[in-house]
C-alpha cells in the first residue's frame, strides 16, 4: 500500500513503513542571479535539514539521501556536498548519499533538491494518531531569509531528532514557506476536527517559516512537561483539539 500523508508518500510493507520526503531550493547562493547571497554549505545543511525533519517528525530513521544539484560540481556543488556531509556527521546521521550535477551547461543561479528515504515500523509512525483534547504547541520561531542566518530560536536538525526519539510527540509537522496557519489547517483537514486557538496569540500565523525553523507538536496535556523538554527553543501553546 502507498499513500500520500501531507507531504510525504509512505510506501507500507507488512509491519515496515517506508517515508519518502523532500526539499528544493532555488536563487540561494552566491552565484550571479541569486537573490540571498549566502555561503553554499549552508544551502547544503538548510535544505539537508528541511527534508529531514519531515521523516524525523514523523518518527522514520533517514537510510537514503538524494540530492539533485542544478549547478557544477566544482566549485558550487562541492561546497553544497562538503554542508551535507557536515549536518550529517555532525547529527550522527548514517546515510547512503547519492547525487547529480549539472555539467552540461554553465549556470547563473543556484538550485538545489534533496529527497531523503527513511523508514519506521508502522505502529511507531507519529501520525493518526491525534485526538480531541489533545494540545497543539509551536517549538520555535517562524523565520525566513537572511532572519534565519545566526538565530538561536530557530529548529534545527538535532531538534526535530530529538521530536523523532520522544514517545509523548503524538503527531509532528515541520512549519515552512506556507506557515503555521496553513499546517494548521492541515491538521483539521487530516481528522476532521477543529482546533481552538489560543486567544491573543503574539506570533504571526501567516509568516512564512523559511526551512522548517518552527514545528507544530501535538501532545497529550499530562505530557507538557516532556514535551517543554525536548529543546530550549521557545514554546508557545496554540490550541487544543475539540
Amino acid at each position: 500500500m502507498i499513500e500520500r500523508y501531507r507531504d510525504l508518500v509512505i510506501i507500507y510493507e507488512k509491519d515496515v513503513a517506508f517515508v519518502v520526503s523532500c526539499d528544493s531550493v532555488g536563487a540561494i547562493g552566491s552565484k550571479e542571479n541569486d537573490i540571498l547571497k549566502v555561503d553554499e554549505e549552508i544551502v547544503g545543511r538548510t535544505t539537508l535539514k528541511v527534508a529531514l525533519s519531515e521523516l524525523l517528525s514523523v518518527g522514520a530513521t533517514p537510510l537514503v539521501v538524494s540530492d539533485t544539484l542544478s549547478v557544477e560540481m566544482y566549485p558550487t556543488g562541492e561546497k553544497i556536498l562538503k554542508g551535507i556531509k557536515k549536518e550529517l556527521e555532525e547529527n550522527g546521521l548514517e546515510v547512503v548519499l547519492t547525487g547529480s550535477t549539472e555539467e552540461n551547461f554553465p549556470t547563473s543561479m543556484t538550485g538545489i533538491g534533496i529527497t531523503a528515504v527513511g523508514r519506521a515500523r508502522k505502529e511507531d509512525l507519529k501520525i493518526k494518531k491525534a485526538r480531541k483534547g489533545m494540545h497543539v504547541v509551536l517549538i520555535g520561531y517562524p523565520r525566513v531569509g537572511s532572519e534565519v542566518l545566526g538565530a538561536e530560536d530557530v529548529m534545527t536538525l538535532k531538534d526535530y531528532i530529538k521530536i523523532s526519539q520522544t514517545k509523548e510527540v503524538v503527531e509532528a509537522i515541520p512549519v515552512g514557506s506556507k506557515g503555521i496557519a496553513y499546517e494548521l489547517g492541515v491538521l483539521e483537514d487530516l481528522y476532521g476536527f477543529r482546533i481552538k486557538e489560543d486567544d491573543g496569540l503574539n506570533i504571526d500565523l501567516f509568516k512564512s517559516a523559511g526551512p522548517a525553523t518552527c514545528c507544530l507538536v501535538v501532545y497529550r496535556e499530562e505530557d507538557t512537561d516532556f514535551i517543554k523538554a525536548i529543546t530550549d527553543k521557545p514554546f508557545t501553546h496554540v490550541g487544543i483539539i475539540e
